[in-house]
């Protein structure tokens, strides 16, 4: 493939993902915002929808959008990597080390002042330290037990919730709180307004995201606040 034919290409799927990112984008005008703009006790002005958009609109697209999902690598993924860079780092170290490399490659690479360009002994520190403590990740990952069956359901709304804690926090200028169960009602609640928040920017991705996408939300409200719980460690009072 000529190197003209291989621009175009990219150029191609560049256009393809600017194409699919414009129309995710098209399906949350600024005044599906309007919920998530009162739930935050804000006027929802075209600049405050606009602000509010933009903030939470590129998070909605790279965690819940199926087709550009984030997804951790697994175990197996993650030792494969850190071989390859402790395998890389180890064989530059020892090339740039010998005095073969100082024969034959110093003309081209060698830098005798610390901090100048080329290879100087700062940087062959650093390729060692990036060798030895990645052999020390590999043991660690491969005696822990690989997690079984597909990851929670709920996942990639689990992802964006650490977004909407600090976007609350931000406008709010308070602590999110963890919502808890409100037995006289029936219903979920909690000391502030961030459940209130939450819920409205749930209602937001029902009615607007693709309905590949919404499976990756909570089915219920209630399944909501319970998702949301997660965010909390255990130890940590709820209520």
């Amino acid at each position: 493939m000529s190197e003209d034919e291989s621009t175009a290409l990219e150029q191609e799927a560049e256009a393809q993902l600017a194409a699919e990112r414009e129309a995710f984008e098209a399906r949350f005008p600024p005044e599906a915002f309007m919920g998530i703009a009162n739930a935050l006790k804000i006027r929802p002005t075209p600049e405050h929808l606009a602000w509010l958009r933009g903030r939470l609109l590129s998070h909605f697209y790279f965690c819940l959008d199926v087709r550009h999902r984030y997804r951790e690598p697994t175990r197996d993924e993650l030792i494969t990597l850190l071989k390859k860079l402790s395998n890389a780092a180890s064989t530059l170290h020892s090339a740039v080390s010998s005095a073969d490399y100082t024969f034959c490659l110093s003309w081209a690479f060698d830098a005798p002042d610390e901090g100048a360009v080329g290879v100087t002994d700062h940087f062959i520190a650093t390729l060692e330290l990036l060798a030895k403590p990645a052999a020390g990740l590999i043991e660690k990952l491969a005696s822990r037990k690989s997690r079984r069956g597909r990851p929670p359901k709920n996942e990639p709304f689990r992802n964006i919730t650490p977004i909407l804690v600090r976007t609350y926090e931000v406008v709010r200028k308070e602590s999110a709180e963890c919502p808890y169960y409100l037995p006289d009602s029936r219903d979920y609640g909690g000391k502030g307004d961030f459940h209130r928040f939450a819920l409205a920017v749930w209602c937001c991705l029902q009615e607007n995201l693709p309905a590949e996408a919404r499976e990756g939300l909570p089915d219920t409200k209630g399944g909501l606040a319970e998702e949301l719980k997660n965010h909390w460690p255990e130890d940590r009072p709820k209520r």
